[in-house]
């Protein structure tokens, strides 16, 4: 019985990350709405919509700060092998982890950081 027990908080020990990963990916995506509202940009700025999930890559078009109705195809956070992130500074971490969505404006897709999007119910109707 006590091996059983030895066995089963390895593999907690060993996977638990990776189940809690996966929990909060599957909520992220339950929880994710049909449409966004840009949110937290200044009047004077814009969301630039990206061609990958990176805010070093090219900028497709300006999104105003006000913009509406940006149609939703999902949301991921970057996942990294522990080597590599291990050889990361903190930034970089906080970077690689940032959440990118991947939205429709104005017929051109691409990615926007998440944390610049709050659910647009008005848009869905």
């Amino acid at each position: 019985m006590r091996q059983v027990c030895i066995i089963v908080v390895a593999a907690v020990l060993c996977c638990g990350s990776d189940v809690i990963a996966a929990a909060q990916e599957e909520e992220e995506v339950r929880a994710s709405p049909s449409f966004w509202a840009v949110t937290g940009v200044a009047p004077d700025d814009v969301l630039h919509l990206r061609d990958v999930p990176s805010a070093d890559s090219k900028s497709l078009a300006d999104i105003p700060f006000n913009a509406r109705g940006l149609k939703n195809f999902g949301c991921r956070r970057g996942q990294l092998p522990f080597d590599q992130w291990a050889r990361m500074n903190e930034a970089q971490r906080r970077a690689a982890n940032t959440k990118w969505c991947r939205v429709e404006f104005r017929g051109k897709q691409g990615w926007v950081a998440g944390r610049f999007l709050k659910e647009d119910p008005e848009a869905a109707h």
